[in-house]
Order: structure tokens, then sequence, then C-alpha cells
């Protein structure tokens, strides 16, 4: 047998996964409270304000990445023949697909703010608490990163002869194919800002709480490599 070209045996690459989708942000803030007001022919005079109303939370967390798909094994290759005939040595190469890396995680949305309270009459405030503003909504969490794909192996190669025109008339390699990388975390939705407090003469302003982060997801783990097949190139008595 005569042989004048290399010979590559290659697995396809598996493909990268699709990323998630981002949560969905709360749409609306909370409404202000009623200021309170004072009217001395109402029993009682004092007519108090109303809270802020809290924020909305996020209306949907980040979704995760989807894992990468595997790469392709390469498939073995085997030759026998009596005589070898190259005017150079032949490479043969068997190589396993990479996997494909996963998909990024979807980020997170944000809760929106509270609302503000209403403020007491100037009349009232020694008789009333100051109302409450509304706290902030929730952010959502941030989506896990896909896993990457696991990498193919490579194929057996097997070369035997009776005779050849070369010493060493073949090199032969097989390498497993590269794991993917795994997929970006998704990062945390940031909780809404709470609402104003109301009012107490002489003090400093003060809010509600804010609302509470989300928490970023997990970034995906790495692919494995594939695996290296045998490799067997030597001359043999009997075919």
């Amino acid at each position: 047998m005569s042989l004048a070209y290399d010979i590559v045996i290659q697995g396809a690459n598996g493909a990268k996964g699709d990323n998630g989708s981002d949560g969905q942000s709360a749409t609306q803030n909370g409404t202000n409270g009623i200021n309170g007001k004072y009217d001395k022919n109402d029993s009682p005079h004092c007519t108090s304000a109303t809270n802020g109303q809290a924020g909305q939370n996020a209306l949907a967390a980040g979704s995760g990445g989807e894992q990468g798909g595997a790469g392709a094994s390469a498939f073995d290759f085997v030759l026998r023949c009596e005589q070898f005939v190259a005017q150079s040595p032949i490479t043969i190469i068997s190589q396993g697909g990479d996997g494909g890396n996963g998909g990024d995680g979807g980020n997170g949305s944000n809760g929106s703010s509270g609302g503000n309270a209403g403020q007491q009459s100037s009349k009232c405030e020694d008789s009333l608490p100051p109302a409450l503003g509304g706290i902030g909504g929730n952010g959502s969490n941030g989506g896990n990163g896909g896993a990457g794909g696991n990498g193919g192996n490579g194929g057996d190669i097997i070369v035997s002869y009776l005779s050849a025109s070369l010493t060493q008339p073949v090199s032969a390699q097989s390498s497993g194919g590269v794991g993917g990388v795994g997929g970006a975390a998704g990062i945390a939705g940031v909780g809404g800002t709470g609402g104003v407090n109301g009012v107490i003469d002489g003090q400093p302003p003060t809010s509600a709480n804010d609302g509470v982060n989300g928490v970023s997801g997990t970034p995906g783990a790495p692919g494995i490599p594939g695996s290296s097949g045998s490799v067997s190139v030597k001359p043999t008595a009997q075919l």
C-alpha cells in the first residue's frame, strides 16, 4: 500500500449552550402615603397620615444557562497491509471533539422603590406618630451558569504491516477533546429603595429598609476532557 497524505480523524465539537434569560424587574413603585390633616370641626380634629406602600418584588429570577454539548469521539482507525510504501513518514491523528461552553446564567432583576410616607399636619405632630415609608421590593436571584460539555475521546489507531519502505513509516497520535468552559453566573438583582418616613421636627429624615438583594448564581462546572485512544504502529509477522 502506498500513502502520500497525512490522515486526520476529527470528532465534531460540541455546541455552545444557550444563555439563560434575564429576570423581569418590578414594574411599579409603591404608592406614596396620603398627608394627614387637621379640621377643628371634626372629632377627632386630626386625621393621621398614611404609610407609604411597599415596593414590588422582582417579578422573575434569571434562568440557568444551558449545558454545552459534548464533543464527539473520533472513529477508530485500523490499517493492515503487506507492504507499506511512503516517500516520507505519514502522520495519523485521531482527535476527539472539544466540548461546547456552557451558557451564561441570566441576571436577576430589581425590586421597585417603596412609597414615601404621608406627612402629619403640623398641628397634629404632638399627638400622632409619624407615618412610615414603604420598604423596598426584593431583588431576584441570578441564574446558574451551564456546565461545559465533556470532550470526546480520541479513537484507537492500529497500523500493522509485513514490510515498509521506511524504518518508521507512521507517526500516530490520539488525543481527547478539551472540556468546555462553564458558563458565567448571573448577577443578583438589587432590592428597591425604601420610602422616606414621616418627618419629626428637629430630627434628620429617615427611610424604611431597602429591599433585600437577590443572590448571584453559581458558575457552571467545566466539562471533563476526553480520553486518548490507544496507538499501535508496528511490523508484524502475519496479517
